[in-house]
C-alpha cells in the first residue's frame, strides 16, 4: 500500500518546472481570449440573448451561475450583464495572459469565460473543444501558474533585487505537476468517450470507411467544402485505414502518460490529425492542440533529437538549469 502511495504521489506531485507551467498558462489564456474576441464576439451573445424563449435551454451550470447575479439572468441574461462579463473576460484574459494581478485575473477570467461558453451552449449546441480549454483555465487558477514569465515575477524581482532565473530550487515545485496531469488525464477520457461513442453508435461499422465518406460528404455539401468533396469522391474502402487510425489514436492516447517516451508522438499525429479535421470537415479543434502543451515535459525530455535541436528559443529554454 506504502509503494503505491508513493508512486501516486510522484506521479501527481514530483517537482515540475514552473516555466512549464508558465507557458501552458500563456498559451491557454491567450488563446481564449482572442477566441472571444474574434469567434465569441459580444454581437453574437446579445443575439443570442434575443431569440426566441422557445430556444433557450440553460444548461444546469449556467442556472446555477446566473442565480448568483438574480433579476438579471431571469429569464434571459440582461444584455448589460453579458456586456459587464464578455469585457470582464476579455480584460482579465490579457492580465491573465502577461501574469498581472495574476491569481484574481485567471480566475475572474476563468469564471466570465464559464459563464459565456454555458450561455453559448444553452441554445441547442454543444462542442467540448472549448469546454476542456475552459476546465483548464479553473484548473490554473489554483495552481502557481504565475510564479515566473509574469509580470508579477518581474515586479517581485524588482522589489526583492533577486530573480528567479538560472534558480532551480525556485523555479520548480511540487504543485507544478497536478494541474497538468489533471488535463492529461481528462484528454484521456475525452478521448476514450469519443471512441466509446463511436462503437456505441456505430460498432465495427464506423470503421467499415462508408461512414467516413458520408461525413465528408455531407460536410462538403452543406458548407461548400471542395477538399471533402474530394475526399468523398474516392472509394470507400480507401476511407478504411483512417478509421481504424482515429480509433486506434483516440482509443490509446493514455500512453501518451503512461509511457512518456510516446507523448511526443501523440502530441504530432494529434496536431496534424486535428488540423486535417478543420480542412475537411470543418470542426476547430484549436484549443485541444493548445491543451497538447500540458506534455511540455515529455516533449522537451523525450523528443527525438533532431526534433529538439530544431525547437523555438522558448522551448530550448525550459531545459533544465545547472
Amino acid at each position: 500500500m506504502r509503494s503505491i502511495i508513493t508512486t501516486l504521489n510522484r506521479h501527481w506531485f514530483a517537482p515540475a518546472s514552473l516555466r512549464e507551467l508558465a507557458l501552458v498558462r500563456i498559451l491557454t489564456f491567450g488563446t481564449q481570449t482572442l477566441f472571444f474576441m474574434h469567434w465569441q464576439s459580444l454581437t453574437q451573445h446579445l443575439i443570442q440573448a434575443h431569440d426566441p424563449a422557445g430556444l433557450y435551454r440553460p444548461v444546469a451550470f449556467l442556472k446555477l451561475l446566473l442565480f448568483l447575479f438574480g433579476r438579471w439572468g431571469q429569464p434571459h441574461p440582461a444584455a448589460a450583464l453579458l456586456t459587464g462579463v464578455w469585457i470582464a473576460a476579455v480584460v482579465a484574459g490579457v492580465l491573465a495572459t502577461i501574469g498581472l494581478v495574476a491569481r484574481p485575473a485567471m480566475l475572474c477570467a476563468a469564471c466570465s469565460h464559464t459563464l459565456l461558453i454555458t450561455h453559448w451552449y444553452s441554445y441547442g449546441e454543444y462542442h467540448h473543444p472549448e469546454a476542456l480549454l475552459t476546465i483548464l483555465m479553473i484548473v490554473l487558477s489554483f495552481a502557481p501558474s504565475a510564479e515566473v514569465w509574469s509580470a508579477d515575477a518581474w515586479l517581485r524581482s524588482r522589489r526583492t533585487g533577486v530573480s528567479g532565473t538560472g534558480h532551480t530550487e525556485i523555479e520548480q515545485s511540487y504543485f507544478a505537476r497536478w494541474p497538468m496531469r489533471l488535463m492529461q488525464w481528462l484528454m484521456v477520457l475525452m478521448y476514450l468517450s469519443a471512441t466509446g461513442s463511436k462503437l456505441y453508435h456505430g460498432g465495427l461499422k464506423w470503421i467499415n470507411g462508408y461512414t467516413l465518406c458520408y461525413h465528408f460528404l455531407s460536410e462538403g455539401l452543406a458548407w461548400d467544402r471542395s477538399l471533402a468533396m474530394f475526399m468523398a469522391s474516392f472509394p470507400p474502402w480507401v476511407d478504411v485505414a483512417p478509421s481504424v487510425f482515429t480509433m486506434i489514436f483516440e482509443g490509446t492516447f493514455a500512453l501518451a502518460i503512461l509511457l512518456p517516451r510516446t507523448a511526443w508522438f501523440y502530441v504530432l499525429v494529434g496536431t496534424v490529425f486535428h488540423f486535417l479535421i478543420w480542412l475537411t470537415q470543418g470542426p476547430a479543434f484549436f484549443p485541444t492542440i493548445i491543451i497538447y502543451s500540458v506534455f511540455a515535459e515529455s516533449i522537451r525530455l523525450h523528443a527525438p533529437w533532431p526534433f529538439r535541436r530544431r525547437m523555438p528559443q522558448l522551448i530550448r529554454s525550459l531545459k533544465s538549469h545547472n
